[in-house]
């Protein structure tokens, strides 16, 4: 029996006005945006989703992501990867919503149990050199001010740890890369986020940026400590800042900088 897999069968997962607008953005703005595209296969009345990469590398990254993972089912399952392309199981559910406690309660226990598995401790050196080349480039770039710039390092070097403690993490925990599914079980279905050899905290520091309040944070990290058994509050203000400073930079140079990115620089320099 033949499957009938081919292009004409499948749903790119974006609308048509959101592609060509990206695309438009990268022709005018940007030459670093996200080089890859998600479509929807069905197989059998079943449905499937199908994550194409800019290269094989990035699709290798992933798998190897996902193999690292706890196997505690919280990822769509991956079937196949061919050269840069991974094909994976569907995960159907509600959407996380962040405003709600037990959501929030969910998501906690997702990252305990990814960053308790294979944690180790390195020197914060390598993130302090980034940090430094990041931030001149901002400045070359003209995003931010010498002024601002001087204020930033001199917080960062205050902050540093001795050591950081890296493993897994989520690197993009916005509200659409999770879903609730069977049994209030939340799944993580952007599996292109899941990373090896972060520092931890990462994740923290982006659901910061985009939804984690700041009444909420410190029952999110109380919460991903007792999950995980491994205390990540020493070192989160610089994975913080340090995280915020790239963030910028890649947002740059993806011809996506506003106002409020700016304003998030400067109010970390205070």
């Amino acid at each position: 029996m033949k499957l009938w897999l081919g292009s004409l069968f499948q749903t790119n997962a974006h609308s048509l006005p959101r592609r060509l607008y990206f695309a438009l953005l990268r022709r005018l703005l940007a030459v670093f945006g996200k080089r890859q595209s998600v479509h929807f296969v069905p197989i059998n009345n079943k449905r499937y989703k199908r994550v194409v990469f800019g290269d094989s590398y990035e699709a290798a990254k992933v798998e190897h992501a996902l193999d690292c993972e706890p196997g505690r089912n919280r990822f769509p399952a991956l079937i196949h990867r061919h050269e840069n392309e991974l094909l994976l199981a569907f995960v159907d559910g509600r959407r996380f919503e962040p405003e709600r406690a037990d959501d929030r309660l969910r998501l906690a226990a997702f990252y305990g149990e990814l960053y308790a598995q294979g944690a180790a401790l390195r020197d914060s050196a390598g993130m302090g050199r980034r940090f430094a080349v990041d931030l001149e480039f901002l400045v070359d770039a003209g995003v931010v001010t010498s002024v601002v710039a001087d204020r930033l390092q001199q917080r960062v070097n205050r902050l540093r740890p001795g050591q950081i403690t890296f493993g897994l993490d989520y690197v993009d925990p916005v509200a659409k890369n999770f879903v609730i599914g069977t049994g209030e079980r939340l799944y993580a279905i952007d599996v292109e986020s899941l990373r090896s050899n972060v520092a931890l905290g990462s994740g923290v520091a982006k659901a910061q940026i985009h939804w984690l309040a700041p009444d909420w944070k410190a029952e999110f990290v109380a919460g991903i400590e007792r999950a995980s058994g491994i205390s990540i509050s020493q070192q989160f203000p610089y994975i913080d800042l340090c995280y915020r400073v790239g963030w910028v930079k890649r947002k740059a140079l993806q011809g996506k900088l506003k106002t409020a990115h700016l304003e998030l620089l400067a109010a970390s320099a205070e």
